[in-house]
């Protein structure tokens, strides 16, 4: 197969594809269904900055008032990112899970190059698929909720054909990139498939663009120019970005904090465990962090909105609980795919730790012991993230918050903030304990035969 055409590589690709397990049908899926995701909030949002104009409506205002609409596509364009996560996640179990075939390649001449191309063109074919999915069900759902809104003009609103083809191949060029990403670290020899050497540990400078947002922001709030704006917009870009580059050096320092303090063996397995490969639940929790960070910021919005009242006698100011709801709505979708990301990280970890777990378990460790630890490990991963990207955002609007003497607000929005960090801890503990069937099988004696 080396240095063959393109045309054998992607006849080869087809073949693979068919006759493949359940378990890979389900993750093709997956990978299709966050595709067709991406596509369709990149539709949005590109067909949000194209419509020109404001009309006046009770409940769609996001989208008939031109200065909410970029407001209104950045925040469907961040949809994407955790969507971005899942699909990291699902390609690197689906790298690791085609030992047999992959190594069977390699066996019969192909290259490594050979055998990562081989996986572009799977990622290409499961990328297209979901764009055309994707397209189909947004130009559908946009003209059903125009038809049901009772919208009259719909060609001023209704998407023009020249965009879709350019966020088609954005959303595909992006899942061969995160094909390629994910296989920079597998290694596939002609006996069997496995993962490098851990890298490095989590560089303590990663959280220094959070360091640097935070007081360019509040140094934003205090100044009283025309171009303090976009001094709090820089602040918070390195902010977040802090959050996302931290998350895994943050849960490395987690990790050693509770080794050093733990009291019972599942407690020491689950932060030893953590502190081998910190960038693995880092990937993972960062997009956690995110979703916290943008709901403790919300909650500030919500106080002023809820506040004036009249939400639901003024018709005017309707449009204000459609986009609180639709807010909370995008927050808990975010959080949804962030957390079903974790599940999909958990069965990477199963998957090729299996035989620690089913050796652990042959030397007498209780599976409900094995269990505990997991969830523990979710747990000393999870809070600090978490609270990190509240207090991150609680910071970022102190100058708003303390130097005003409205101490309701004040307890609000500290109340909304440890609000969201519970809900994302506890759902993050909750997929782990739902995905604790995974840890059963991999636990089971047959993973200590050697094939």
């Amino acid at each position: 197969m080396t240095g063959g055409r393109t045309r054998d590589l992607f006849a080869v690709a087809a073949m693979l594809a068919r006759g493949t397990s359940r378990g890979e049908r389900r993750r093709r899926r997956l990978l299709v269904s966050g595709a067709a995701l991406a596509t369709f909030f990149l539709l949005g949002a590109a067909n949000l900055l194209l419509i020109r104009g404001t009309t006046q409506t009770e409940w769609a205002g996001l989208v008939a008032e031109e200065g909410l609409r970029p407001g209104t596509a950045l925040a469907l364009a961040l949809l994407v990112v955790p969507v971005l996560a899942l699909l990291h996640q699902v390609g690197r179990v689906a790298q690791a899970a085609q030992e047999r075939r992959l190594a069977a390649l390699r066996l019969a001449g192909a290259t490594p190059r050979d055998v990562r191309l081989l996986g572009v063109a799977e990622a290409l074919r499961v990328g297209t698929v979901g764009a055309l999915i994707g397209t189909v069900g947004y130009v559908a759902g946009q003209q059903a909720a125009m038809a049901a809104l009772g919208v009259g003009d719909t060609a001023r609103y209704a998407i023009p054909p020249w965009p879709v083809p350019a966020v088609m191949a954005l959303v595909v060029a992006a899942a061969a990139l995160v094909s390629l990403r994910v296989s920079r670290h597998v290694v596939v020899s002609p006996l069997s498939v496995a993962r490098r050497a851990s890298r490095p540990a989590p560089s303590p400078y990663t959280i220094l663009p959070l360091a640097l947002g935070l007081p360019i922001v509040v140094a934003g709030a205090f100044i009283d120019a025309a171009w303090n704006l976009w001094l709090i917009a820089l602040g918070a870009v390195l902010a977040v970005a802090g959050i996302a580059a931290g998350a895994a050096r943050v849960i490395l320092e987690s990790a050693r904090l509770a080794g050093r303090w733990a009291r019972t063996p599942e407690t020491l397995l689950a932060a030893r465990t953590l502190e081998a490969d910190p960038r693995a639940g880092g990937r993972t929790m960062a997009v956690v962090a995110l979703v916290v960070f943008f709901g403790t910021a919300t909650g500030v919005v919500t106080w002023d909105v809820v506040q004036t009242g009249g939400l639901f006698d003024d018709p005017e100011d309707r449009f204000w609980l459609v986009s609180l709801g639709l807010t909370y709505g995008a927050l808990l979708f975010a959080l949804l795919v962030a957390v079903t990301a974790l599940v999909v990280h958990r069965a990477e970890a199963l998957l090729e730790g299996g035989r620690s777990m089913a050796a652990l378990a042959a030397a007498g460790a209780p599976v409900a012991s094995l269990r505990r630890s997991t969830l523990r490990q979710t747990l000393i991963a999870a809070t600090p993230v978490c609270a990190i990207g509240a207090l991150t955002a609680l910071l970022g609007m102190a100058p708003g918050l303390f130097l005003t003497p409205d101490l309701p607000m004040v307890a609000w929005t500290a109340g909304h903030a440890l609000f969201m960090v519970a809900l994302a801890v506890a759902a993050a503990a909750a997929v782990t304990a739902l995905s604790n069937r995974l840890l059963t099988r991999a636990a089971a004696p047959a993973n200590l035969r050697a094939e």
